[in-house]
């Protein structure tokens, strides 16, 4: 039986920070792109959102790994544009898929944020936000009580939504890019680049599973 697969945000930092900048911008471009469609469903569901502004920021970010390069500026400004399309408790009702939407905006932030500093803890808090994102999406479909004051009881939870096949799908898929990244040398860059985009792109509508209410 396969180890069960854990979110070790000190292990992936220290992984992220043995590979060049460029390609921890990429891992982190690949774990915005899979949570891009939480942005949809926010957006489908409160008619409030931008996911196509969203999309749009993100393919920028994709084509300046591809070497149509963003200035120091427009860098900033996705960034800048990401922030602004986090959803507010102001601007309506709460609603399940509005933290989602949240982890969607905020994963493609770091990305850019990675893109402007290097950072390799900004490209940990990308996929740590897609992680969280089917943290917050088990509990709901699974009716997790975390009212439970028991800690044993807690841990038994927390162990319960680690172990769920859509988180260790996630984790898995970030393991085999940080793996594929590590390789790259074996790979051309930009090949290895549209790969990973590709991938991340297909994997988006499944990142849920058929469980997601739309």
């Amino acid at each position: 039986m396969a180890a069960i697969l854990d979110f070790d945000e000190a292990r992936l930092v220290n992984a992220l920070e043995r590979l060049p900048k460029e390609l921890r911008v990429v891992f982190a471009a690949a774990c915005a792109e899979r949570l891009l469609p939480a942005h949809d469903a926010f957006a489908v569901n409160t008619g409030r959102g931008q996911p196509a502004t969203l999309r749009n920021i993100l393919t920028r970010l994709w084509d300046d790994l591809s070497g149509n390069r963003l200035t120091d500026g427009e860098v900033q400004a996705n960034i800048d544009a990401c922030m602004q399309l986090i959803p507010r408790e102001e601007e309506g009702q709460w609603v399940a898929e509005q933290d989602l939407g949240e982890d969607a905006a905020a994963a493609t932030a770091y990305a850019f944020r990675c893109r402007k500093s290097g950072n390799s803890h900004e490209a940990a808090w990308s996929a740590r936000r897609a992680f969280e994102a089917l943290d917050r999406h088990v509990s709901e479909i699974d009716n997790i009580d975390w009212s439970v004051p028991d800690p044993k009881l807690r841990e038994l939870t927390l162990t319960r939504i680690l172990s769920h096949p859509l988180v260790q799908a996630e984790l898995a898929r970030q393991r085999r890019d940080l793996e594929e990244l590590a390789d790259s040398h074996a790979e051309a860059l930009h090949r290895l680049i549209v790969r990973l985009r590709d991938r991340a792109k297909a994997d988006g509508p499944i990142f849920f599973g058929s469980a997601r209410r739309d």
